[in-house]
C-alpha cells in the first residue's frame, strides 16, 4: 500500500473512531479526492485484514462513502448498453419507482401505511433476484481479479441487512405495531435500500466495468438468464459457446460412462451437488432440475468461503478444519426456507490413504420425503411428462 493510500486509511480509522470534523477533512483533502473506486476496495480490505468483521464497517460505512463520492461521481464512466450492469442499473431503477410510490402512500396518510396495502412491501422481496446476481456472478469475477476485492463482503452484509429490514416492515405493519415502531424500521428499510444503489452505481458497477474486458462481462450477462430480471422485460438472450464435452470416458471397477452419460446422470438427481477441493476452490456443481441454491458458472474456482455471507464464515471455517484434521467425517443440517424442508448435508472426501481432498455439499428438498406414509408398491406416474 502507498503512502497515500496508507494516509487514507488513517482517515477512515478517524471516522471510525468518531474523530473526523473538517479540520480532519482538510488535512486529507488532496488524498481523499484523488482516490479511484479500486481504491476503496483495496482500503476496505487492508481494514478486514486487521481483523474487522464487515459489520463493524456497516456502522459508519455512509459517512464514508458521502466523504469520498464526490471523487467517485467524478471518475463515473457510461455503462456497456445491453450488458449485465446495464440490466442491474434498470432493476435498480425499478426498485426505486417502487419505493417512490410507497413513499407517496405514506405521504398521503400521514406516515401511516394501510395493512391492505402491505402487498407493496411484500413484492419487493422479488428484488432478492437482483442481489443474488451480483453475489453469486458479480463477486466472483472480481476476486479472480485481485484478492482486494474481498472486500465485497462488506456489500454482501449489507444486502443481507436490507432484505431483514424490509422482513421487519412487513411484520411490523402485519401486527400494526406502534407506529412511531413501524416508521423506524421503515425508514431504515428506505434509507439502506436506496443507499444500496447509489453503492452498487457509483462504486460496484463502475469498478466491473473499468477492469473486466467485453468478453467477461457478456458471460456475466449470459449467466444472469439463470437467475431471472427484477421486474424488468427479459432481455433478448444471444447465442452462447457451451463447453463441449470431452470424448475421453469416466471409467471404474463400477462401471464405465461418456462424459455426456455422466452429466446427464448428474444432473438427473434431485439434489444440488457442490465439490471443493482441498485447496477449498469450488471445482463442480451439478445442475438439478429444480435447484434450491443460486449457483453460476462464475464460481468455479472461487475459495468457498466467498460463497457464503460472512456472518456465516466461522461455520464454514469450522466444517472445513474438522474434515481437513480428520475429526469428523460428516454434518448435517436441516431448514425451513420459503415452505421448503432442505436438508443439507457435507461429506469429507478422501483418497484411499486417508488424504483430504475437499468437501462434498449435497442439499435437498425432503418435504415430500417427510410426507410419505404407508407403502407404494405397485406403478403409478404421479405426473406426465409433458406437466
Amino acid at each position: 500500500m502507498n503512502d497515500r493510500l496508507s494516509r487514507l486509511l488513517e482517515y477512515i480509522k478517524a471516522i471510525e473512531n468518531n474523530q473526523s470534523n473538517l479540520e480532519t477533512y482538510k488535512r486529507y483533502e488532496s488524498d481523499i479526492l484523488s482516490v479511484n473506486h479500486e481504491e476503496l476496495f483495496i482500503l476496505f480490505d487492508a481494514y478486514l485484514k486487521e481483523g474487522h468483521k464487515p459489520k463493524e464497517i456497516l456502522v459508519y460505512l455512509d459517512k464514508l462513502v458521502h466523504v469520498f463520492s464526490q471523487a467517485l461521481d467524478q471518475k463515473r464512466t457510461n455503462l456497456l448498453e445491453d450488458s449485465f450492469l446495464d440490466h442491474l442499473t434498470q432493476e435498480n431503477r425499478e426498485l426505486e419507482l417502487r419505493l417512490n410510490n410507497i413513499k407517496q402512500i405514506l405521504i398521503e396518510n400521514k406516515g401511516l401505511f394501510p395493512i391492505d396495502q402491505v402487498q407493496l412491501f411484500e413484492e419487493l422481496d422479488a428484488f432478492t433476484i437482483h442481489y443474488t446476481k451480483i453475489q453469486n456472478i458479480l463477486f466472483p469475477y472480481l476476486e479472480k481479479k485481485a484478492d482486494h476485492f474481498s472486500g465485497v463482503s462488506i456489500m454482501w452484509s449489507l444486502h443481507d441487512l436490507t432484505r431483514s429490514r424490509l422482513k421487519e416492515t412487513i411484520e411490523s405493519i402485519k401486527e400494526n405495531r406502534p407506529i412511531s415502531e413501524t416508521s423506524k424500521v421503515l425508514g431504515d428499510y428506505f434509507f439502506k435500500a436506496f443507499g444500496l444503489i447509489q453503492k452498487e452505481e457509483m462504486i460496484l458497477f463502475q469498478v466491473c466495468s473499468s477492469i473486466c474486458s467485453v468478453e467477461e462481462l457478456e458471460e456475466m450477462r449470459h449467466q444472469s438468464f439463470e437467475y431471472g430480471f427484477a421486474w424488468i422485460k427479459t432481455p433478448i438472450q444471444k447465442e452462447h459457446q457451451s463447453k463441449t464435452l470431452g470424448s475421453a470416458f469416466f471409467s471404474t471397477d463400477t462401471g464405465e460412462l461418456s462424459f455426456e452419460q455422466l452429466s446427464l446422470f448428474l444432473d438427473a438427481l434431485p439434489i444440488d451437488c457442490t465439490y471443493v477441493d482441498e485447496h477449498n476452490k469450488v471445482r463442480y456443481f451439478n445442475r438439478p432440475k429444480d435447484r434450491i441454491f443460486p449457483r453460476s458458472a462464475s464460481v468455479i474456482g472461487r475459495d468457498v468461503r466467498n460463497c457464503h455471507p460472512a456472518e456465516s464464515v466461522d461455520v464454514v471455517n469450522q466444517i472445513i478444519e474438522a474434515f481437513r484434521k480428520n475429526e469428523q467425517s460428516e454434518a448435517n443440517f436441516w431448514i425451513e426456507m420459503k415452505g421448503k424442508f432442505l436438508y443439507i448435508r457435507y461429506f469429507a472426501l478422501r483418497n484411499k490413504d486417508g488424504v483430504y481432498k475437499g468437501v462434498l455439499e449435497l442439499s435437498q428438498e425432503v418435504s415430500e420425503i417427510r410426507n410419505l406414509q404407508g407403502q407404494r408398491r405397485l406403478l403409478q406416474w404421479d405426473k406426465k411428462v409433458s406437466d
